[in-house]
């Protein structure tokens, strides 16, 4: 069964309890905001690498290593640690995905193109 947007972010919220109890003791916002903004880069790295191993733009060695399920793997990576970082800075991300949406659909084109 597929996790809707609320099983998502409350999934969020329980990694970020979990991080915070056992993880992240006696660091401070600032400083898990920096990790977590680190974190989320190494993420966007890894998806970069599926991203060019699934077009064949990768070292043989890296090719041969790859798994299946591992773009997927990745996306969620990422997925989920922009949603920690999101809570760490306070962004309520469904509210700012709604205000984002109604700016992109304002910019519209009557042919269905975006601008």
């Amino acid at each position: 069964m597929a996790m809707t947007w609320d099983d998502i972010v409350a999934f969020a919220e329980e990694r970020d309890a979990i991080y915070r109890a056992v993880r992240e003791t006696g660091i401070s916002d600032r400083e898990r905001i920096l990790a977590r903004m680190v974190k989320l880069m190494e993420e966007v790295g890894e998806l970069s690498d599926e991203v060019l191993g699934g077009l064949g733009h990768q070292r043989q060695i890296k090719l041969d290593n790859r798994k299946n399920g591992g773009l997927e793997e990745e996306v969620a990576d990422v997925v989920i640690t922009v949603l920690l970082l999101a809570r760490s800075l306070g962004v309520n991300v469904p509210q700012a995905i709604e205000k984002k949406a109604a700016v992109i659909r304002a910019r519209s084109i009557p042919s269905g193109e975006h601008v």
